[in-house]
């Protein structure tokens, strides 16, 4: 496996260049994913789906990494999930609303392979950014 900044960077890259394809490639049917939109964890396909469902609701959403700490096999990556809702959102329409949320991913590797990824952020500030004021 590649440096673990490297591989978490790598990461963060497939999701801005928002390629269905080279998602499933990363994220196969073994790794694990978990954000706060959803109910519990998911993988494979079901990680697409919800990825598409991102970026029909912000197709200018943009994933900016302030910050890549490892240790071991673990990386955590400060990052801004930042774009304009300008797609159906939780079922709701859009409200062209900016949002920019501070987040924190968590990202486990073994000697081979990437293993899983939970994501942390302030659902609250999303929902009140989004249709609060």
């Amino acid at each position: 496996m590649e440096n673990i900044t490297q591989s978490a960077q790598h990461i963060i890259d497939v999701w801005n260049a928002k390629d269905l394809d080279r998602l499933y490639t990363l994220y196969g049917e073994h790794t694990t994913f978990f954000d706060p939109l959803l109910n519990g964890e998911i993988k494979g396909k079901t990680i697409l789906g919800y990825a598409q469902g991102i970026y029909d609701a912000f197709p200018d959403l943009e994933f900016v990494v302030k910050d890549i700490t490892t240790a071991d096999r673990i990386a955590m990556i400060e990052w801004i999930q930042k774009g304009t809702n300008t797609g159906d959102i939780m079922g709701k329409p859009a409200t062209g609303r900016y949002i920019e949320i501070p987040a924190v991913s968590v990202i486990r590797f073994n000697t081979d392979s990437f293993l899983s990824q939970r994501d942390y952020w302030d659902l609250k500030k999303l929902l009140d950014d989004l249709f609060g004021k």
